[in-house]
């Protein structure tokens, strides 16, 4: 009798592992469709609502063994995608060179960032970028939309066959919106949070999603390349540098913002093998220069640019002195 009951058992064991390959396979043909389309990979509600199902259905079960059962089921099928994820088409555009990011400065509304990206998209910009979490030195300042501006970030990429680039300012934050942010930007204020970058890289190591880290607006070449250091010796290899200028004495009277650091590219050239993109509107504060000096950084050797652009520069809530108009966009691609 025991003998009989093991063959049962041996025949339900290999029903399940074929109707587990099953929906592989169908899972895969999923995975493939996301990512043509550039659609996420992870869906944490659909998952939850499959196991909610399951365990509504199938009441003689233990809950806590069909969330363990599926969570496990979910995670293979998400593996294998999620480097393809973060390296087929992204990867394919970062070795396009010159690299360009652009965007506003700030999401401030759906509305907004919907109209931004499709101008941008039609010029050929595959790279959006948007900040959620501002770092502003007053606190009484606009702080951004936060996670809802996240969403509206990652909507108006997708519906332009985009990508995203934003600024976390802590590991929650990136956990919480991390298949709506395809290149994180860890900002100048934040280059020497150490704490922050070990976190960083070890929360992306296993996906090797696109780090862009920003130099310090005080910081030496050695320093940024020191900063970096943490994210790459914490598992994640794919960093992008960005200069955004430097603070120095010229500021006493200077009609720039900060001094562009174009220097920074030749040196970091000679030093380092990371990718390398230049920021002109935040080095000169004042959209009159970015056209001059976009030019003068990539005949320096810079992999791209990373722009701020906004449909009405004048009406921008944050940075409306050194935004450009797409039209601006346009003549410098």
């Amino acid at each position: 009798m025991l003998e009989k009951y093991r063959k049962y058992i041996d025949k339900i064991d290999n029903d399940i592992a074929n109707l587990l390959n099953k929906r592989k396979e169908l899972t895969q043909q999923i995975m493939d469709y996301k990512l043509n389309n550039l659609l996420p990979i992870n869906n944490i509600n659909r998952e939850n609502e499959i196991i909610n199902q399951l365990i509504n259905n199938f009441h003689n079960l233990n809950p806590s063994l069909i969330k363990k059962i599926f969570n496990a089921i979910f995670n293979d099928s998400k593996s294998e995608n999620v480097l393809k994820e973060s390296f087929q088409t992204i990867n394919e555009y970062l070795t396009i060179r010159p690299l360009i990011i652009a965007g506003p400065c700030t999401v401030e509304s759906k509305l907004q960032i919907n109209n931004i990206a499709n101008d941008i998209a039609q010029i050929g910009i595959k790279f959006l970028r948007g900040g959620c979490f501002k770092p502003r030195t007053c606190a009484n300042s606009f702080q951004g939309l936060e996670d809802e501006g996240v969403h509206f970030l990652y909507d108006a990429a997708r519906k332009n066959k985009m990508y995203t680039v934003s600024e976390i300012l802590d590991l929650q934050q990136y956990i919480r919106n991390e298949e709506y942010i395809d290149i994180i930007q860890i900002g100048s204020r934040n280059m020497t949070s150490y704490g922050l970058l070990k976190s960083i890289g070890k929360a992306t190591a296993k996906t090797n999603k696109y780090v862009l880290l920003k130099r310090g607006m005080s910081a030496t070449i050695n320093e940024f390349i020191a900063a970096a250091d943490y994210i790459l010796q914490a598992g994640n290899p794919n960093v992008i540098l960005c200069l955004r200028g430097i603070r120095t004495f010229e500021q006493i009277d200077s009609t720039f913002r900060f001094t562009p650091d174009l220097s920074g590219i030749l040196e970091l050239k000679e030093k380092t093998k990371l990718p390398i993109l230049f920021d002109p509107s935040h080095s000169t504060g004042s959209n009159k220069y970015v056209k001059s000096i976009s030019k003068a950084a990539l005949e320096l050797g810079a992999d791209g640019l990373m722009l701020e652009v906004h449909n009405s520069p004048q009406d921008a809530i944050v940075d409306s002195n050194q935004a450009i108009h797409p039209t601006e966009l346009k003549e410098i691609v």
